[in-house]
């Protein structure tokens, strides 16, 4: 049997300033929501998050053979602009691509997915990171592994989702303090992706994520840790909204499995946002 050809595409969104009304900003003019997503105080959480999580980790990852999309605005402003794309520079699978503000939020993410689909390939496997998330280093190698074993119902179904349903939260406080808990949650965005044809029209974006087992098989995985998700006051509302069950873990532990797992050195992690919140 020939091995199938796989894509490993994700996306992460960076402070991209979509139409009115998406997500949870008010809607009043795209220039207010400008200034909100732009704004000093949010910018320094952002690359803080950006430097010492979402990029150590796919720094870190063991199969190197993936892209990662990051949408930004085209009107970012400096110094973040200049800053985002040093951070970045180093990690070759990280693409910036920076987008007309004030789009259709799931139209531009659909559509700049579909771009960079290789249609050479025999599937494209989507994943998404937010901005504050973080993917263990072999991500990528078991996204491309458990494929053998998806391969009946991939083609049964012609789309199958992966959850790696176990990692931990990371609850970075306004006082600068870091606190840790370990956590199953079912189909958090974080460790989720999505097989699907290349010529496929939608993408994973297209699928609200706590509603992928409506309309695909999912495949879900709790035996070790895969994902590190950011709490902070940008985004606490949403996590403490949704069940999320904790596991048995012996926390001194963490910051040996963080540096061999997740390439992330968890001291420094303390320290950069002890001297964003100073």
């Amino acid at each position: 049997m020939r091995q199938a050809k796989l894509q490993v595409l994700g996306l992460c969104r960076w402070s991209y300033p979509s139409q009115t009304g998406a997500f949870n900003n008010k809607g009043e003019s795209l220039e207010a929501l400008q200034r909100e997503l732009y704004a000093e105080a949010r910018m320094a959480v952002r690359l803080f998050f950006l430097e010492h999580l979402v990029l150590p980790s796919l720094r870190a990852q063991s199969d190197p053979d993936f892209t990662l999309v990051l949408m930004l605005g085209e009107r970012l402003p400096e110094p973040w602009r200049s800053r985002v794309l040093e951070l970045v520079q180093d990690v070759a699978q990280v693409k910036p691509v920076f987008l007309p503000e004030g789009q259709n939020h799931m139209e531009a993410c659909t559509a700049l997915m579909r771009d960079h689909r290789d249609l050479s390939a025999d599937v494209v496997v989507e994943f998404r990171l937010d901005d504050d998330d973080a993917v263990a280093c072999d991500f990528v190698a078991q996204l491309r592994g458990l494929y053998r074993q998806l391969r009946p119902i991939y083609k049964a179904n012609k789309r199958v989702a992966v959850d790696f349903c176990r990692g931990f939260l990371f609850r970075c406080e306004a006082d600068g303090g870091v606190s840790y808990l370990p956590v199953e949650a079912r189909l958090w965005t974080p460790a989720l992706a999505l097989y699907l044809p290349p010529d496929h029209p939608r993408s994973l974006l297209n699928y609200p994520h706590m509603r992928t087992w409506r309309t695909m098989p999912v495949l879900s995985l709790n035996k070790r840790p895969m994902f590190v998700r950011g709490g902070h006051d940008g985004n606490d509302s949403a996590i403490k909204e949704r069940k999320v069950d904790s596991f048995r873990y012996q926390l001194e532990k963490l910051p040996a499995v963080m540096a061999a797992e997740f390439g992330i050195d968890l001291e420094a992690f303390e320290a950069a946002w002890a001297k964003v919140c100073a």
